[in-house]
């Protein structure tokens, strides 16, 4: 009865893992620069002690800085509503896939 518990919480971790890949791997097609910025929020809010609400505003603060950075850059022509909500979900399809992944790793392990 043990081992059966033991192989399912393990097959609930690697659909969560694949899940977590799947969105990550979506958001660096849609926009990598953002990606790994979210890549790196997630890195660090792991070492917060309130990092389930530094993550969501965190990624909110990042599209928004790269909206507005991306014109100097030359990638866009100006900031503008959609690119920031695209934004969103590319920070935040890292951030907050990395940030569930490695604490669900650690509460497992």
């Amino acid at each position: 009865m043990a081992v059966m518990h033991r192989t399912r919480i393990a097959m609930q971790l690697e659909a969560s893992v694949a899940i977590a890949a799947a969105f990550m791997t979506m958001a660096f097609i849609i926009d990598w620069p953002r990606a790994v910025a979210g890549l790196v929020l997630g890195a660090v809010c792991r070492f917060l002690p309130y990092g389930t609400i530094v993550v969501p505003l965190g990624v909110i603060f990042v599209s928004a800085l790269f909206e507005l950075l991306y014109p100097w850059f030359g990638r866009t022509t100006g900031p503008h509503f959609w690119g920031f909500f695209v934004g969103l979900f590319a920070v935040a399809g890292t951030a907050s896939s990395l940030y569930i992944t490695i604490r669900n790793l650690k509460d497992r392990v």
